[in-house]
């Protein structure tokens, strides 16, 4: 099992401990706000990078969901598992972004560049330049 495989297991058992532990009232906002620090303390990278692609992910995907009740959701699951594939740097394991995620990745990382260490913005901005998302 890879990292991120690692990190998909985690958020869905994150959810599936949400609903069992709460007599079936799942709480999703907690839910996703697990997710989130999951992805903050998974991703060892200075700054606010981390942060920041979880914000978006909330904004983007959650907070305008169809069905605010079930979130996350499998499709918004693979979408944070393929943010966190992104910032470790394993570009095989993005499939789930679409163009307008890697342009918010893209502007999201050139905002944070100054904090990242330089091996680590090449590999970020290859990865966005390929996607031609900046």
């Amino acid at each position: 099992m890879t990292d991120i495989e690692k990190f998909r297991s985690d958020v869905q058992r994150i959810v599936k401990r949400e609903r069992a532990e709460n007599g079936g009232r799942y709480d999703p906002e907690r839910a996703c706000g697990q997710a989130v620090r999951l992805l903050e303390t998974t991703v060892r990278l200075p700054g606010d990078l981390p942060r920041s692609a979880a914000d978006y992910w909330l904004s983007a995907y959650i907070a305008h969901s169809a069905s605010p009740a079930d979130e996350p959701t499998a499709e918004h699951i693979d979408k944070l598992t393929a943010i966190a594939a992104f910032l470790c740097g394993n570009e095989d394991e993005c499939g789930a972004l679409s163009d307008s995620d890697w342009k918010e990745l893209g502007r999201l990382t050139g905002y944070e560049a100054e904090e990242l260490p330089l091996d680590v913005l090449s590999s970020l901005m290859t990865m966005l330049v390929d996607r031609k998302a900046v």
